[in-house]
């Protein structure tokens, strides 16, 4: 019986990485959707530069152009926004109501300030954001900040949970971390 043991473990293994596979793949997918409509932006404001340019260099007035480039622009940034949101629930995490701080699904408390995180408070701290991402960087500035640090891990002392480095409160039991 020992062979069926070793079946039904590897079984399980191919399945992780399959899963793993999988959302990584859309992961991807939607992170190339969201840089192709990002530049598809980009144009129409190249476009919409040169338009005007060419206006003023001549004595025009603007008009008809800019309204129709103006639907274009409200239908790219819709799409835009479309795309964020699929890519926030690829990425398997919520944002702590008190400090604003990126926390991992599972996690029942911030690593930054130690706030207990239920989904109760979710509604909540979607308006804080808002208002912080309105005086911030861009989704795509932070992320490229995020990616860019390099993941170091510190273990809780008391529930042995990773937690990175710069966690001050365990995900898991929330105990201060030194």
């Amino acid at each position: 019986m020992p062979f069926d043991d070793w079946r039904n473990k590897l079984a399980q293994a191919l399945k992780t990485v399959k899963d793993g596979t999988g959302e990584l793949y859309q992961t991807t997918k939607v992170n190339v959707d969201l840089g192709k409509e990002q530049e598809v932006l980009k144009k129409i404001y190249y476009e919409i530069g040169k338009k005007v340019h060419e206006i003023y260099q001549y004595g025009g007035s603007l008009g008809k152009f800019f309204d129709e480039k103006y639907t274009e622009i409200k239908e790219v940034e819709e799409k835009i926004e479309e795309l964020q949101k699929k890519m926030e629930e690829l990425r398997k995490s919520r944002i702590c109501i008190e400090c604003g701080k990126e926390v991992e699904k599972g996690a029942k408390f911030c690593p930054k300030c130690g706030a207990p995180m239920n989904d109760s408070a979710k509604e909540e701290a979607m308006a804080k954001i808002v208002k912080k991402e309105e005086s911030q960087d861009t989704l795509s500035q932070i992320k490229n900040k995020v990616q860019s640090q390099k993941v170091e891990i510190k273990r809780c002392p008391t529930c042995r949970a990773e937690n990175q480095m710069e966690d001050k409160f365990c995900l898991s039991c929330g105990r201060a971390l030194f």
